[in-house]
C-alpha cells in the first residue's frame, strides 16, 4: 500500500515537472502581446500621452509571475475600440476579435467568462470569482415624519384601539346594569364615550373620574397594568426611531431594480453585462434588458464620470464588486462624502480568466499555473493587497445607522409637531362645529 502511494506521488510530481518543462519550452524567449483594459484593481493603467507608461494591479501580478517563471517578455496594448468583446452583427469586436485574429496573444484584465465567448476563444482556469454587483446612490435616511407611530406595527395600534372600545363598552354596560339594580345614582360619569375617554387618559396618566364599582375597578386595574406595558414599550422604542433612523436603499434586489420607477440601469457597451441582459428571455434580467434596448442612451461608450451619473441622475451601474469598492473609495477621497453604495443583491455571479486563441497550446500551462497559485493562496493575497482599506462608505447597508450622539433636530421631531398641528386643526374644527350647533339649536 505504501509503495503504491509513493509511486502515485512520484508520478504526479514527475508529470507536473514534465508539464512545466513543456510549458517553459513553449514560452521561453517569446515576446507576448497582452491585450488589456483598465479595470482597477485588476488592471490599473497609467498613460503618458497616448502611450502606456505603467501598469499595476491584481492581474498584472499574475502576468509578471508567469513571465519570471517561464522566461518570456510581454507588452500591453488596449483595443482600438475600447471594447471587451461582444458579438455585433455576427462578428466579434474588442479584445475577443483581437485574440481570434492573432493581433494579441493573451487577454489579461477582468475578463468575464461567458458561453458565447467560450465558443470562439479559450478560457484559462478562473483566477477570480467576483459577482457583478450594482452601484447605486448612497441610501437616504428614512423619514421621521411618521416616527411616532412606528414603534408599533399597525396591527398593534388596531389591537389597542379595539381593546379600548371593547373595554369601554363593557364598563358602560356594567354601569348601566348596576345603576338599574341598585336604583341609586352613581357619582361620576357613566356614558359610553366617558368610559372610552377615561381609558385613553389612563394611558396618558390622567386623573379623570368615572363611576366605580368592584367589577369596574378590577377591569380598570387590568387595563392600567396593560397600559404600563404599552407606554413603556412605546417610549423605549420611540427613542431609537427618532435618534437612529434607518438608511433606506433605493433598491435591494435585482427584481426591485427591474420594477423601480426611480432608478434605471446604465451599462458599458459591448461588455458581458450588456450581452447577458440582451440574451435573457425571462425574469428580472429580461425586463431590464428590454428596458436597455428601448433606451439606447443608457448604453455608455466609456465610464467617464460614471460616479456623477449614478449620484446625480439616480442611476444603477453593474460592474465587478471589487472594482466598485475601489470606485467608492476614490469617490470618498475626492468628494469627502458618501455618495455611492453597493446594492445588497448582485446582478449575477461572475468569474474572470485569461483569454487565449481557440485550441492554444498555452491554455493547459496557464491552467496548471493558476491552479498552483490558487493552492498557494497567492491569488487571494494579490487580490486583497490591491483593495483599499475599509471606510465609512463601504459598510453593508443593513449595518448603517445615523450618528448616535447627535442632538435631536427639527427633522427628528417632525412627527411630534405634525401630531400637534393635526390636534390644533381638529380642535378648531370641533370648536367651529360647536358654535354652529349651539347657534342653530
Amino acid at each position: 500500500m505504501k509503495c503504491q502511494l509513493i509511486f502515485i506521488l512520484i508520478s504526479c510530481v514527475a508529470r507536473n515537472l514534465m508539464a512545466n518543462e513543456a510549458g517553459k519550452s513553449l514560452m521561453r524567449g517569446r515576446h507576448f502581446i497582452v491585450g488589456t483594459s483598465h479595470v482597477s484593481p485588476y488592471i490599473h493603467i497609467n498613460y503618458g500621452g497616448n502611450k502606456i507608461t505603467h501598469v499595476h494591479g491584481f492581474v498584472h501580478e499574475i502576468v509578471v509571475w508567469m513571465a519570471e517563471k517561464h522566461d518570456f517578455t510581454f507588452e500591453y496594448i488596449v483595443p482600438p475600440d475600447g471594447a471587451f468583446g461582444a458579438l455585433v452583427n455576427g462578428s466579434w469586436n474588442g479584445l475577443v476579435r483581437q485574440v481570434i485574429y492573432g493581433e494579441i496573444d493573451l487577454v489579461a484584465t477582468a475578463f468575464s467568462i461567458t458561453y458565447p465567448r467560450s465558443k470562439s476563444i479559450d478560457y484559462t482556469f478562473p483566477f477570480s470569482a467576483d459577482p457583478m454587483a450594482i452601484l447605486i446612490p448612497y441610501p437616504r435616511l428614512d423619514s421621521t415624519i411618521s416616527g411616532i407611530v412606528r414603534p408599533f406595527q399597525y396591527e398593534v395600534w388596531i389591537g389597542i384601539i379595539l381593546s379600548m372600545l371593547i373595554l369601554a363598552t363593557i364598563l358602560w354596560l356594567i354601569s348601566r346594569f348596576e345603576s338599574v339594580v341598585s336604583r341609586e345614582p352613581f357619582r361620576g360619569k357613566t356614558g359610553l364615550f366617558d368610559h372610552f375617554w377615561f381609558l385613553f387618559r389612563v394611558v396618558a396618566n390622567s386623573n379623570e373620574v368615572i363611576a366605580f364599582t368592584l367589577a369596574t375597578r378590577l377591569m380598570v386595574t387590568a387595563w392600567c397594568l396593560t397600559a404600563v406595558v404599552f407606554v413603556n414599550s412605546y417610549t423605549s422604542s420611540l427613542v431609537s426611531y427618532l435618534m437612529a433612523p434607518r438608511f433606506v436603499p433605493v433598491i435591494t434586489t435585482v427584481q426591485s431594480l427591474a420594477d423601480s420607477k426611480e432608478i434605471s440601469l446604465i451599462v458599458l457597451k459591448h461588455t458581458s453585462v450588456e450581452s447577458t441582459l440582451f440574451a435573457a428571455t425571462s425574469g428580472a434580467l429580461a425586463k431590464i434588458g428590454a428596458y436597455l434596448q428601448s433606451h439606447p442612451e443608457n448604453q455608455l461608450n466609456s465610464l467617464e464620470n460614471i460616479e456623477d451619473q449614478v449620484y446625480y441622475q439616480r442611476k444603477a451601474f453593474p460592474h465587478e464588486e471589487t472594482s466598485l469598492i475601489v470606485r467608492i473609495h476614490d469617490d470618498l477621497k475626492a468628494t469627502k462624502q458618501c455618495r455611492l453604495a453597493i446594492a445588497k443583491e448582485p446582478l449575477y455571479p461572475d468569474q474572470h480568466a485569461f483569454g487565449l486563441k481557440k485550441h492554444s497550446p498555452l491554455t493547459k500551462t496557464f491552467d496548471q499555473e493558476l491552479i498552483w497559485l490558487r493552492q498557494l493562496g497567492l491569488l487571494d493575497h494579490w487580490k486583497a493587497s490591491a483593495l483599499p482599506p475599509p471606510n465609512r462608505c463601504s459598510a453593508p447597508i443593513s449595518q448603517l445607522r445615523s450618528t448616535t450622539n447627535k442632538k435631536l433636530t427639527l427633522d427628528s421631531l417632525s412627527s411630534a409637531f405634525l401630531l400637534y398641528a393635526v390636534g390644533v386643526i381638529a380642535s378648531i374644527l370641533v370648536f367651529a362645529m360647536e358654535l354652529i350647533f349651539f347657534k342653530c339649536f
